[in-house]
């Protein structure tokens, strides 16, 4: 019995089976990085939101304080991006930075209903981006008591 022995299969992987499975491998972490990736940028876009609309709040908490006689001194009002300051002159938190803002003030009457027309100033605060486009806007009416006397 000294004869060839009879060939028993392998049970180990042959060379296509592994290039297979990296290649699978490989499509799998490729999509788990771009799905980290992609909240990310999701993550970046909603807290330049959320820092715009906290900055334009307490620029515009600051200038409607103001008495309706000052508020044309506002209008053309800019503040670049990390030069942003609160109402005593200090910097805001880092967090809100990103953005830029600037404050337009129009003269403009409204009526309630049917009524006379009450003349007051349209104050809006637009928020920027790094290069300065708009990101969003936020306005007030605000009425000129001090016109009608």
């Amino acid at each position: 019995m000294s004869g060839p022995r009879p060939r028993v299969a392998s049970r180990g992987l042959t060379l296509i089976e592994s290039v297979i499975a990296s290649a699978i491998l490989a499509v799998a972490i490729t999509a788990v990085f771009s799905a980290v990736a992609s909240g990310r940028a999701h993550a970046d876009l909603a807290a330049e939101d959320l820092a715009s609309t906290v900055a334009a709040e307490d620029l515009l908490a600051r200038i409607l304080r103001e008495d309706t006689a000052a508020l044309m001194n506002w209008d053309g009002y800019v503040e670049s991006r990390s030069k942003l300051i609160d109402g005593q002159g200090s910097l805001l938190g880092s967090a809100v930075q990103r953005v830029g803002r600037r404050v337009r003030v129009e003269p403009r009457s409204q009526s309630l209903r049917e009524g006379e027309p009450i003349p007051g100033w349209l104050v809006t605060v637009e928020m920027t981006d790094a290069d300065g486009r708009l990101i969003h806007a936020i306005s007030r009416w605000v009425p000129d008591w001090e016109d009608e006397e």
